[in-house]
């Protein structure tokens, strides 16, 4: 049993509210994203609308793409895999914006990712923990750059978009150091690099 506060709470009871609590991030996440979609729509823009079936940070060392490769990829649903591709064959998405909430260490996140040649849109909605951020934000920082990546399930990379502001996918990095299990490791490659 957990004690908090005057009350015991059971693990179950504990978990059932954790799961309560993320599946109402979750929903008001795409209702955020629906109701962006919508607005757009109503300016005259064509938009995509796309709940990622997975999503997550990866630094260089996951071995992902190319070596020193690192950014947010997203699981995109195959329905959606041809058009988001043949959108990326058509126009650079060169504006984006992002919007996140943090809830008990998950960030929820839609990223909009805007092709003004085309007047179309596509926004994506995933979740990730940011205990597996830290290498990714630390990578972005100091690079002064992030990526997005969409991808199919099988890996099959169909978009890749480079973002110029890290701090709108990582404003407070503190905050995943104190969530991820090997903060120290990067303290420590820091403070050498430092000491160089």
């Amino acid at each position: 049993m957990v004690e908090l506060g005057d009350e015991d709470v059971s693990d179950a009871d504990r978990l059932a509210a954790d799961a309560d609590q993320r599946r109402e991030a979750w929903g008001a996440t795409l209702d955020d994203m629906t109701a962006m979609a919508d607005e757009l729509e109503a300016d005259g823009w064509e938009t995509v609308r796309i709940a990622a079936g997975d999503s997550g940070p990866f630094g260089p060392s996951s071995q992902k793409g190319d070596s020193e490769a690192f950014g947010l990829a997203y699981v995109i649903p195959g329905d959606k895999a041809q058009e988001v591709s043949d959108l990326f064959e058509q126009a650079s998405f060169s504006e984006y914006e992002i919007y996140r909430a943090e809830n008990n260490g998950l960030v929820y996140m839609v990223t909009a990712l805007f092709a003004p040649e085309i007047q179309t849109a596509i926004l994506v909605a995933g979740a990730w923990e940011m205990r597996h951020a830290l290498e990714c934000a630390m990578t972005a920082m100091d690079e002064g750059l992030m990526y997005t990546f969409l991808q199919k399930l099988d890996g099959t990379v169909v978009g890749v978009v480079e973002h110029d502001d890290p701090e709108k996918f990582f404003p407070n990095v503190e905050a995943i150091k104190s969530y991820a299990p090997n903060a120290d490791e990067f303290d420590d490659s820091n403070a050498q690099t430092d000491e160089a």
